[in-house]
């Protein structure tokens, strides 16, 4: 970020400005609708400098700190064709009076000069304005605390105002100046060219028929050079809107006469000036504009007051800032006092609890007899702990097998002899038959005690009463 922008962030404006748009026509001035006080929709004015009068209705409405945009006739500009330079958009409006210098009679430095790129053609369409008067505009407007915002031409608003068709022609007349007839072509005005020796008005007279005669051969000339120049962009439709006739007979009588189809402008008979005062404030940022960047006048941020007023806040910031750092500095000085005085208090209460654990230590006598009897202690916990665990597994191994045998009481297994300890289950009994042996065992899975359990040894008799007899060991025994 460069210095120029950095200043150009603190110094903008926090609050949009007003902007007032006025139409200047021969004879009249015409504002847009503005809130900042009461103006006249239109000022009409017989002689005298469109710009002195602007300036009085001004003054009179008390209108200040506010814009002026400016929608000048074709009156007070001039417009030109010229081959596109080969130079960067920024650059244009500079470069333009050095290419226009073969084409007026001003020297280049008294003009200023903007141009938009023909859609038709490899071109540029410029506007040029005298420069001395656009400054002496500017300086008269100072005086009433107002700034000129920009100066734009009415060829770029009547597009706005036949906004549903991008390609027509024009045949306009303000009250006290000629005809004029002008070419758009996608909202851009491509041809133009006043019409000498038709005096309005061309309806309600009687000569009118040779006038509108006369005006129906140049426009129809224009309309066939247009047509073989205009490649591609063929132009069947003319707008009428000429301030001293009547429109729809105007537009009647040249759709009679002309190989285009003919209408008025507008639906309702309004001014040229009032038309082009609605839609001048419409947002047009590619539009010509005669008042550019590098005219207007440089504001001085760095003046004389200003510093002083920058010096004074700097001062009283400066001091602020060191007030506050004094009185924290205290604070802080404050509370290093409190704490260096708890420091000390601590101190003291430490040596004198040292002081006390000195005469609190033990015997090594002492010390020595706590240690066998923390250690007697714990031989007898150990002690305590392996015997309950004992038991324990004692009272949940053989009273579990015994209540899980009882739950599979079978009658066809009688049960004479249970032993048993903690790795090992024999049994001895009476069988109805042998296949009710492993059916009974089968059932071990079903009780969680005698689950998992099983047999390395089967025996299989019978006694002398003839009754079958088993015998179920968990090992072997180890002949000797």
């Amino acid at each position: 970020m460069n210095i120029q922008s950095l200043i150009g962030k603190f110094s903008a404006s926090n609050s949009t400005e007003n902007s007032l748009q006025v139409v200047v026509q021969p004879n009249a001035l015409y504002f847009s609708k503005w809130n900042g006080g009461t103006l006249p929709q239109k000022i009409s004015f017989e002689s005298g400098d469109w710009q002195d009068h602007l300036l009085d209705a001004l003054a009179q409405a008390g209108v200040s700190d506010s814009a002026i945009d400016l929608v000048i006739n074709s009156n007070l500009y001039q417009n030109y064709q010229i081959d596109k330079p080969n130079v960067p958009q920024e650059e244009l409006s500079l470069t333009l009076p050095f290419l226009l210098k073969d084409l007026i009679s001003e020297k280049v430095t008294e003009i200023v000069a903007d141009a938009i790129p023909l859609p038709t053609s490899n071109k540029l369409h410029v506007y040029v304005i005298a420069k001395s008067a656009l400054l002496g505009f500017v300086s008269k407007l100072s005086k009433l605390k107002l700034t000129l915002g920009r100066v734009l031409v009415e060829d770029d608003i009547w597009p706005l105002v036949c906004a549903d068709t991008e390609r027509f022609v024009l045949l306009q007349q303000s009250k006290g100046a000629a005809y004029k007839v002008s070419a758009f072509v996608d909202s851009r005005c491509v041809f133009q060219r006043t019409i000498r020796g038709i005096t309005p008005p061309l309806t309600g007279v009687a000569t009118s028929g040779l006038q509108l005669d006369g005006i129906a051969l140049e426009l129809q000339r224009s309309i066939d050079y247009l047509s073989s120049q205009l490649r591609g962009a063929t132009l069947h439709h003319m707008k009428v809107c000429c301030d001293e006739d009547n429109d729809e007979e105007l537009a009647q009588a040249l759709d009679e006469r002309l190989s285009v189809k003919v209408a008025p402008l507008s639906n309702v008979k309004v001014d040229s000036g009032e038309l082009l005062a609605q839609f001048a404030n419409q947002d047009n940022s590619a539009a010509i504009n005669l008042y550019p960047k590098h005219l207007k006048p440089k504001v001085e941020r760095f003046t004389l007051n200003n510093v002083m007023i920058g010096c004074g806040g700097l001062a009283l910031l400066i001091g602020i800032i060191s007030a506050y750092s004094t009185w924290q500095n205290s604070q802080l000085e404050n509370e290093l006092q409190v704490a260096q005085s708890q420091e000390t208090e601590f101190n003291q209460q430490l040596a004198s609890l040292n002081q006390r654990i000195v005469k609190h230590r033990p015997s090594p006598e002492k010390v020595h007899a706590v240690e066998r009897l923390k250690e007697e202690i714990q031989s007898k916990q150990d002690s305590l702990a392996a015997v309950s665990k004992y038991d324990g597994q004692q009272q949940v191994g053989y009273s579990g097998v015994m209540q899980s045998l009882a739950q599979l009481g079978r009658n066809d297994i009688s049960l004479s002899s249970i032993r048993m300890d903690a790795d090992n289950l024999d049994i001895k009994g009476l069988a109805r038959d042998p296949q009710a042996i492993p059916n009974w065992v089968n059932q071990f899975k079903s009780e969680i005690n005698l689950v998992g359990r099983s047999f390395e040894k089967l025996k299989i008799a019978r006694n002398e009463q003839d009754i079958l007899t088993f015998e179920l060991r968990t090992k072997e025994e180890v002949k000797e």
